[in-house]
Order: C-alpha cells, then sequence, then structure tokens
C-alpha cells in the first residue's frame, strides 16, 4: 500500500514541471554556496601548489562533478542572461584549473583523470 502510494506521488510529481529542456536556476539555492566554495577551491590549488590545496581541489571537483551529475541543465550564475548550466561551468572551471589538480577536459567534453 505504501509502496503504491510512493509509486503514485513519484508519477504525479514526474508530470509536474513541464518540458525537460526546462532549465532551473541553482542561484540563490543553499547548493550555489557549496558551488562558490568548490570553484574557489579548485582556483585556490593552483595559487597554492601544495598537497593540501591539491586535496581540496580534488574534493571540490568531486563536489562539482556530483551536482553536474544530478543536474546537467541547471544554470548558475549572477545574471539571467549570463548564466552557465552546471556542465558548462564544471567544463570550464576543469579548463582553467584542472591541470592543477590532474584532471582535463577533451574536445568531446570526456573528463580524464592525468
Amino acid at each position: 500500500m505504501i509502496l503504491a502510494a510512493v509509486v503514485a506521488l513519484a508519477i504525479l510529481v514526474s508530470g509536474c514541471g513541464g518540458d525537460e529542456n526546462t532549465l532551473e536556476s541553482l542561484a540563490g539555492t543553499p547548493a550555489s554556496t557549496h558551488i562558490v566554495k568548490d570553484v574557489e577551491a579548485m582556483a585556490h590549488a593552483c595559487a597554492e601548489k601544495n598537497q593540501k590545496t591539491r586535496q581540496a581541489g580534488i574534493k571540490a571537483y568531486t563536489n562539482l562533478a556530483k551536482i553536474t551529475a544530478i543536474h546537467p541543465n541547471a544554470t548558475f550564475g549572477p545574471e539571467e542572461n549570463a548564466e552557465l548550466t552546471m556542465r558548462q561551468l564544471l567544463r570550464r572551471t576543469v579548463e582553467k584549473t584542472g591541470h592543477c589538480i590532474g584532471v582535463s577536459v577533451d574536445s568531446k567534453g570526456q573528463f580524464h583523470a592525468d
């Protein structure tokens, strides 16, 4: 009985929200604080090249990758017209700072541990 109620609720909720191409914004959510901290940690890994900041950068990359896996098309950014999808944010961050933590992204968008 409980399982049937959960399934019915899941079907009802999945029908809400409209088009699958609709982008939800993560700006202003608690996740946005973590996203900013993760991007900053990756940048610090480049600025201060030591083992502790490298480990923090790797952890930050992992956190960003988790959010991106769950919400790849969710947008993030301070301005409505300048927002990036999480996939774009992760890719740009890795392009700029990934070499400091041993992660790269190729032209096909595939991430690799160096």
